[in-house]
């Protein structure tokens, strides 16, 4: 039977000589974040990772207690939705984005067990910066588009490319002053700038209500910050973004009428709603509405996580809703699409992932250690970003996105676990 090693001393073998295969495996994850599909994809690195990390724990027959944590962690929201179909009416292709979450048990424990450098992980972000840039400048200014999507949808594009943006400043950050460099602080500045283009080249500006909460957490990582200073770098990038949010009206016309179109729906019943021309946004309103009745109607375990698409059929046909709105898949956010469809328990389990994780993390920035800060720092940023993106789309969004998601958390998640083990004096 597996057992969970509570002790710190593990003898180096498999983990060992898998290291550097498991190591460039991450780095080309990140490298390729948002312009890579295929083989070199998230989604497959993730999978050779997990395969590496499921072959080395099964090996071993042993969890250290950091894994076993984790994996608990991951595990909550699959196995809450095994329960919520069992119980609601069961539909196996819902399990096909939160069961990934399963991966990133795997791809923790293979880089827990095999370790990974700091600074391959933050030259891997800076090449993805910059690649995210070439390909929005590629698809804006060659090819014509009107927003840049990459080979995925513009919104987790833009949102993803915004926190390698963020990932290749922590990495900065999270290194001693003396390591630094002019070079590296120049081709790392270009490289968050490079990626903050991509992500206002996708439009997807949902995702740029997260830039003041980022900005604070990176603020944690800065030596010799004072407390008292977090707070106004926070409020700074807090008024960059109002102040580039209030000038969006005057720079795309969409955004007139989608403001327009807000203001009519705010102030209508769910019935007028669904006789009028919705906007993006209007039509985001009117699903978050009928979202929360739902809750509010079946509040502990959800409408059923199978049951949106007849759920949404019944509401059309009471004249709630749009008829076209029958085809959505999800309730454009992640809390009210989670409360509506898994309730109270669905958000319990969410909360456990985001919440547990977060934690694990804080704890890694406290270390003295700057490897162990910076996979903290890595991780937070993920954390964080994962629930406020979902705030205004979905958590788990299509598989590409979905298959970002569970590398952003899973890499720094292992390699925290890895470094923690070694500076309390253990190995592999």
């Amino acid at each position: 039977m597996t057992g969970v090693n509570h002790g710190h001393t593990v003898s180096p073998g498999a983990g060992a000589r898998l290291a550097p295969l498991c190591g460039a495996a991450a780095v080309l994850g990140f490298a390729g974040l948002v312009v890579l599909r295929g083989p070199a994809s998230p989604g497959t690195v993730g999978a050779l990772l997990a395969c590496a990390g499921f072959g080395l724990a099964l090996a071993s027959g042993r969890l250290h207690r950091d894994e076993a944590m984790l994996a608990l962690i991951f595990a909550l929201v699959p196995l809450y939705c095994v329960l919520n179909l069992a119980l609601t009416g069961w539909d196996p292709g819902q399990l096909d984005k939160p069961g990934r979450l399963l991966l990133a048990i795997g791809i923790m424990l293979a880089l827990s067990r095999c370790g990974l450098p700091a600074h391959w992980l933050h030259h891997g972000c800076l090449v993805g910066c910059y690649a995210a840039a070439a390909m929005a400048a590629w698809q804006v200014e060659w090819l014509g588009m009107e927003r840049a999507s990459g080979p995925m949808n513009a919104i987790p594009f833009g949102n993803n490319a915004m926190l390698l943006g963020f990932f290749a400043a922590a990495g900065w950050l999270a290194q001693p002053a003396q390591q630094r460099g002019t070079p590296l602080t120049l081709v790392t500045a270009g490289a968050t700038l490079a990626a903050l283009y991509a992500s206002f080249a996708s439009g997807s500006r949902g995702g740029w209500i997260a830039i003041p909460a980022l900005a604070w957490i990176l603020a944690l990582a800065a030596e010799r910050t004072r407390r008292s200073h977090r707070l106004a770098y926070a409020a700074t990038a807090l008024a960059l973004t109002v102040a580039t949010v209030a000038a969006v009206p005057a720079l795309h016309a969409r955004s007139v009428a989608e403001i327009d179109a807000v203001l009519h729906a705010w102030h209508a019943t769910p019935a007028e709603a669904a006789r009028m021309e919705l906007s993006s946004v209007g039509t985001r309103l009117q699903l978050y509405r009928l979202g929360l009745d739902a809750f509010l109607a079946h509040p502990l375990s959800g409408i059923g996580y199978g049951q949106l698409a007849p759920w949404l059929a019944a509401q059309a046909q009471a004249g709630l809703l749009p008829p076209d709105f029958a085809r959505y898949t999800h309730l454009h956010s992640g809390l009210i699409d989670t409360a509506a469809r898994g309730g109270v328990l669905g958000l319990l389990a969410l909360g456990g992932l985001l919440g547990g994780l977060g934690r694990y993390f804080a704890r890694g920035l406290r270390q003295p250690d700057a490897e162990a800060r910076a996979f903290a720092l890595y991780g937070l940023l993920a954390t964080v970003a994962a629930l406020l993106f979902s705030l205004t789309n979905v958590f788990f969004p299509a598989i590409v996105g979905t298959n970002i998601l569970v590398l952003t958390l899973a890499v720094p998640a292992g390699a925290l676990a890895h470094r923690l083990r070694v500076t309390a004096g253990g190995a592999r």
